[in-house]
């Protein structure tokens, strides 16, 4: 299996983009005279359970073909295994979720036939991974792109209905989400520093992009070793709608109600335990959370 690539496709991903494309995924890997197996998820969480029985048949390089949620979970499959050496695993990814945000920091393009070609040539980049605990139940979860606490959050939460606009989805979630969201205190500790601060939200970023394509922490590196972390504060609603090209290239950081620093670790905890937390995209739990950062431990197939 050391030359085969393990492909794990979720076939609701972009609102059942993969299940209409996948015969022209198939043709270019053949095209390119890929080595592969196939399988589908199922059910949620189960990218993670088809890691493990993979790696346990000896493969060790794997294709997500799906959105940023799909990702999400088979590195966490691969972060929480025990069965080979991180070192040795391999992913690529052909994407073809709802807002894509993990290969925008890797201008890794949509088209099918240019991703498999970047797969092809197998050339990596060892990236950071952040491992998260929630302070409420303590569970862990890693992620690869970005996390937070707050209205980013929120909008996860009701972004769903809208998945049938594609990446507009997020936008649409971003302005149905002022509707409800109150900010909330936090106390956020990091570099022997302590914050306190009413926001609406505090994000936590390896990669640059999030909510459908929305730059919101500083441009950075995702091999440093150091999380971006960007903490915005007094927005309302129409401040938002002033700001929201800036929230798109990347000017938002600039803004005075918005203070970015870096750190390798990170605490948050808030007065409203109700508060959602996202990774990646996908809510997995509320309240506060502590945040630390793992150096170049899962190899990535790039441009």
């Amino acid at each position: 299996m050391e030359n085969t690539w393990y492909i794990i496709a979720n076939p609701t991903s972009g609102n059942g983009l993969v299940q209409r494309k996948w015969k022209r995924v198939i043709t270019s890997l053949d095209q390119n005279n890929l080595i592969y197996q196939f399988t589908f998820s199922e059910y949620e969480h189960h990218e993670q359970e088809l890691v493990y029985n993979a790696l346990k048949k000896g493969f060790k390089k794997f294709i997500c073909v799906g959105g940023d949620g799909t990702l999400h979970h088979i590195v966490s499959g691969i972060m929480t295994q025990k069965i080979i050496d991180l070192s040795l695993i391999k992913v690529a990814v052909i994407p073809m979720g709802t807002g894509n945000d993990w290969v925008k920091t890797y201008k890794i393009p949509k088209n099918i036939k240019k991703s498999i070609t970047i797969i092809k040539k197998e050339n990596i980049i060892k990236q950071d991974i952040g491992e998260l605990i929630t302070l409420n139940t303590e569970e862990k979860f890693y992620f690869n792109n970005i996390a937070g606490l707050g209205f980013d959050a929120f909008v996860v939460k009701n972004v769903i209905r809208y998945k049938k606009f594609g990446a507009f989805a997020y936008l649409l979630g971003t302005l149905s989400t002022f509707v409800q969201y109150k900010k909330c205190i936090l106390k956020i500790e990091f570099n022997n520093k302590i914050i306190y601060s009413k926001a609406l939200l505090t994000l936590v970023g390896i990669c640059e992009y999030c909510g459908g394509g929305m730059q919101l922490t500083k441009k950075g590196s995702s091999t440093d070793g150091l999380f971006d972390i960007s903490i915005a504060k007094n927005f309302n609603f129409l401040s938002i709608l002033k700001n929201i090209v800036r929230f798109y290239n990347g000017k938002i950081i600039e803004h005075k109600e918005v203070e970015t620093y870096k750190a390798a670790s990170i605490k948050i905890e808030t007065n409203d335990d109700t508060n959602y937390i996202q990774a990646d995209g996908e809510l997995v739990g509320t309240g506060g959370f502590k945040a630390t950062l793992i150096p170049k431990a899962v190899s990535f197939v790039v441009p």
